[in-house]
């Protein structure tokens, strides 16, 4: 039987491991709030998410490379 400390021993294990996976994919880009802010940190405890700020990067640097599916999405005339 695990003990409590042994549990949250792990969840911040895990949590500690995202954030360095997800910080090394910005790792020049210290103004994230995944660097400093707590509650950015505490997403990344219990589900693997990315940060919010750098998470999709077609469009967090604008919309140069649209999936197929929004070019469609784009083109088709409004119907109401």
């Amino acid at each position: 039987m695990r003990s409590r400390a042994f549990r949250r021993h792990q969840t911040n294990r895990h949590m500690w491991r995202r954030l360095k996976e997800d910080r090394n994919e910005h790792y020049d880009n210290l103004q994230c709030p995944c660097w400093t802010d707590k509650k950015a940190m505490a997403r990344f405890k219990e589900q693997p998410q990315v940060c919010s700020c750098c998470g999709n990067q077609r469009h967090a640097w604008g919309k140069k490379n649209l999936t197929m599916q929004e070019r469609r999405f784009l083109c088709e005339p409004a119907s109401f």
